[in-house]
C-alpha cells in the first residue's frame, strides 16, 4: 500500500511539471499563436508561429511605441492548458524587454506577460522551447 501512494505522489509530480515544462520535441507550429491586445485577443493566421529551428518559433507583428504596454501570450484557439503560455514568474518573467529571454510557464490562465516597445517598429516575437522551462523573448525586426 505505501509502495502505491509513493507510485502515485511520484506520477502527480511528473504530471504537473511536465505542464510546466515541454518535455521533448514537439511542433507548435500547427497550433500556437501569438495572442494580446494588438490582435483582441484573437488566435488570427498572421500571428500563427513558424518553426525556425529545432524548438525555436516565431511570429512578426507591427506595434506603435506610445508609452503604454502591449500584453499577449502565446496559446492555441481554444486556450488549452499546456499551450497557454503566459510568465512564470511575475517579479522576473512578467515584463519583457527586447532580447532578454524569460520564463513562460504553459498552463497560465491570467498571467500576461507586457512589452512596451521602445519605437514604432515590426517585432519579431519568439517562443523557445529547446531548454528545460519554455522562453519567450522579443526582437526588432531586420
Amino acid at each position: 500500500m505505501n509502495m502505491n501512494l509513493h507510485t502515485l505522489a511520484l506520477a502527480s509530480v511528473l504530471a504537473v511539471t511536465g505542464c510546466a515544462t515541454t518535455g521533448g520535441e514537439r511542433d507548435y507550429s500547427d497550433s500556437l499563436y501569438l495572442r494580446g491586445q494588438f490582435a483582441w485577443w484573437d488566435a488570427l493566421p498572421e500571428y500563427k508561429v513558424k518553426k525556425v529551428d529545432s524548438g525555436l518559433y516565431r511570429t512578426e507583428v507591427e506595434l506603435k511605441a506610445d508609452g503604454q504596454p502591449y500584453e499577449f501570450k502565446f496559446g492555441d484557439a481554444n486556450w488549452s492548458s499546456g499551450t497557454n503560455c503566459g510568465y512564470l514568474s511575475e517579479a522576473d518573467d512578467k515584463e519583457v524587454e527586447l532580447d532578454k529571454p524569460v520564463n513562460a510557464n504553459c498552463s497560465a490562465v491570467f498571467e500576461n506577460f507586457r512589452f512596451t516597445p521602445p519605437e514604432s517598429a515590426v517585432y519579431g516575437f519568439y517562443f523557445d522551447t529547446s531548454g528545460e522551462v519554455p522562453q519567450v523573448y522579443i526582437k526588432k525586426a531586420e
